[in-house]
């Protein structure tokens, strides 16, 4: 395993792990979104977009993953 696929594993899982990061990752996302639509900004606000798409995607995984740990 390469350093760098090592390195990336390592900072998915600690991604998975900590809710502080996929909270901050969706308020960044929420407020570029909404910045994107007030200021007619479309970059910010695709940004925005993905960002709370893949928070989204976090939180999800999450949840999966807990309901399989605890039928």
């Amino acid at each position: 395993m390469s350093p760098k696929t090592f390195i990336t594993l390592k900072v998915t899982s600690y991604i998975l792990k900590n809710k502080t990061l996929i909270i901050l990752i969706c308020i960044i996302g929420v407020s570029a979104f909404s910045y994107g639509i007030l200021k007619d900004n479309n970059l910010i606000f695709i940004i925005g977009l993905l960002l709370v798409f893949i928070g989204y995607l976090l939180i999800r995984r999450k949840i999966k993953e807990s309901i399989q740990n605890n039928p």
